[in-house]
């Protein structure tokens, strides 16, 4: 215990600003959630909320280039703090749209400023914290994300039941508050010459990077998983004929769950090799939907959502030290970034296909979920090596 206490006290001072930091901005981040139901209640289709959505996986598409160029090219923190307050300035826009084609708009200019700070971040993790303490600062880091995400949905969740106007009010405030503590706190970071900092040297080098190309792969299918906790998990709540309030409170369990065992469970498991891991985690994640086939009473909401949240922290626990493993120094932004296209581009697929799916056959959409995960795993496991 001393020496994990040991090893917790020896990370840097800008690294701790930045996990408090980022717990204040997941605490607020109130709105994704419930957009889809947000939309739908302002008389949209189901469809036509999966384009809307589909459409914050097309900003953030960009924001992979954007963030990953700027984070090498102007600094971390400059990243960081641009990132934030354009997208607190989007979930203003928003609050006050109803139809799906204006929210679709402003969700694609929410998605480039807000996802652009991420490969920055990331990055900043990478220059402050040196290789042998990396899976444990970016389980701090999670713990931060997980921490502000255990509380914020089940207050969502509250706020969400008398006015929706709330939720973007907080969420952009809170992204205020991180842009100014990026802005005046945390180190530039490593920063690229600018004859160096271009994608072509980037692409060159991630085209010869087999296991990275493997867990860019992946992480398209594990998009898909992913993305249903905020799209047609709580659609099938909601017209399970549960409370919203009640969504928040098994949302929140995942954050609760990764705050309480990720790190002990980490630490259980730390000889089990990495890809197994990352394998196993993708594997749990999917499969947990196929429980909603069941029914549709609350304690099979529950269970789908610990079943996720154990392949989660099996997976994710690992999954950004694996990425900055592969990852030269002086291209780290960038490789982030691109990992975010992976990301980006099966969000906007899920967000139109899953939803749509959904509305025709729920169960045939947990079948194809599971599916992903498994391909997820093979390609872990067999391609990158």
């Amino acid at each position: 215990m001393s020496q994990y206490l040991s090893q917790l006290h020896s990370l840097p001072r800008p690294f701790w600003i930045l996990a408090g930091a980022t717990f204040v901005n997941r605490f607020g981040l109130f709105v994704w959630p419930f957009l889809t139901i947000f939309i739908t209640r302002n008389g949209n289709t189901a469809t036509q909320a999966g384009l809307a959505v589909a459409s914050y996986s097309a900003g953030a598409m960009g924001a992979a280039a954007l963030g990953g160029w700027l984070a090498d090219r102007l600094g971390r923190n400059v990243t960081l703090a641009l990132s934030a307050f354009g997208s607190a300035a989007c979930m203003l826009a928003m609050s006050q749209a109803t139809d799906w084609r204006v929210l679709a708009v402003i969700a694609f200019a929410t998605g480039l400023m807000g996802e652009a700070g991420h490969p920055a971040g990331n990055a900043l993790i990478q220059d402050l914290v040196p290789p042998h303490q990396r899976v444990l600062a970016f389980a701090v880091n999670r713990f931060a994300v997980n921490l502000g995400w255990s509380f914020g949905p089940a207050v969502a969740g509250l706020l969400a039941e008398g006015s929706f106007f709330w939720l973007f009010v907080v969420d952009a405030g809170t992204s205020a508050l991180f842009g100014l503590i990026a802005w005046t706190c945390l180190p530039r970071g490593n920063r690229t010459h600018a004859y160096l900092a271009g994608w072509g040297p980037a692409l060159a080098s991630i085209r010869k990077n087999r296991p990275f190309l493997a867990l860019f792969a992946a992480s398209f299918c594990v998009a898909w998983i992913f993305r249903q906790t905020s799209t047609s998990f709580p659609l099938h709540f909601e017209r399970s004929g549960l409370p919203m309030s009640w969504c928040g409170l098994v949302l929140a369990m995942n954050g609760v769950m990764i705050c309480v065992l990720e790190i002990p469970l980490a630490a259980a498991t730390r000889p089990w090799p990495v890809r197994m891991m990352l394998a196993l985690g993708y594997l749990l994640m999917a499969g947990s939907f196929l429980i909603l086939t069941i029914g549709g009473g609350l304690a099979i909401f529950i269970f789908t959502m610990v079943v996720f949240t154990v392949g989660e922290m099996f997976a994710f626990s690992r999954q950004q030290a694996y990425a900055a493993s592969l990852a030269p120094d002086d291209m780290r932004g960038r490789y982030s970034g691109f990992l975010s296209f992976a990301w980006s581009i099966g969000g906007i697929i899920t967000s139109i296909a899953s939803l749509h799916l959904y509305e025709t056959a729920p169960a045939l959409l947990w079948s194809v979920t599971a599916a992903l995960g498994l391909l997820a795993s093979l390609l872990i496991l067999r391609v990158g090596r």
